[in-house]
């Protein structure tokens, strides 16, 4: 039987065909698609993520993350970190998705393990991350838990990816799970006497805390030290 078109809150059109990668991937950069809501491509599994992020809890801490791996990256020079935004295509993990925060090595960039791509060839517009990033990033939401915390992690595996950092401050502390790879599946890294998690990937060791400002919101750092 065809599938129809799905509407989502009355004008929010998710074509019959996006239900395959290259379906999915012609309507993310057409016209068509919606500029304010996030959908991800989980091998025939379409999500979609409608809910505004919650400032506490979500959107302040992926700023922080994003700020502090910026500056680690940068300053030892070993490659570049990309924003919530930049679009994550895998084709042997049939995956198409936006996560929180990628970073790419050099290395990974210059042998081809992962490139940026045109989704018009000649356009010089460079809009998908294809392949394998070297480190990504998922911070859970109300809105988020099945797809970072069940559809995703197997996913990130197969697509070759080299660590996956998957944070929850919903609640009273933080858990931060920092996630290398195994021989068959991802495996938990357990934090030193310090609380520090051991990044091979990054070259450090990396702690998340947070605390409160002077009008009572949360405050996140991410301590690091070298190897």
């Amino acid at each position: 039987m065809a599938i129809g078109s799905l509407f989502i809150e009355g004008n929010i059109r998710v074509p019959s065909d996006v239900y395959d990668l290259t379906g999915f991937r012609r309507w993310v950069h057409s016209d068509g698609f919606p500029e304010r809501c996030r959908f991800a491509y989980l091998a025939g599994e379409v999500c979609a993520n409608l809910s505004p992020e919650e400032l506490q809890t979500h959107n302040k801490l992926k700023r922080a993350i994003t700020r502090y791996l910026d500056v680690w990256v940068d300053s030892l020079d070993v490659g570049e970190t990309l924003a919530d935004g930049a679009l994550l295509v895998n084709e042997a993990a049939d995956l198409s998705t936006e996560p929180d925060l990628m970073y790419c090595s050099w290395e990974s960039l210059e042998s081809g393990r992962v490139k940026y791509a045109e989704a018009v060839e000649g356009s010089e517009r460079y809009v998908e991350v294809v392949g394998s990033p070297d480190l990504v990033v998922e911070i859970v939401s109300r809105s988020s838990v099945y797809k970072d915390t069940q559809a995703l992690p197997p996913l990130y595996f197969a697509a070759g990816v080299s660590e996956y950092w998957l944070i929850d401050a919903r609640g009273g502390e933080i858990e931060f799970r920092l996630l290398a790879r195994g021989e068959a599946g991802w495996r938990d890294v357990e934090p030193d006497s310090d609380g520090y998690y051991r990044s091979d990937v990054l070259g450090g060791t990396f702690r998340l805390t947070r605390d409160l400002n002077r009008v009572g919101g949360f405050r996140y750092e991410l301590l690091s030290k070298s190897l």
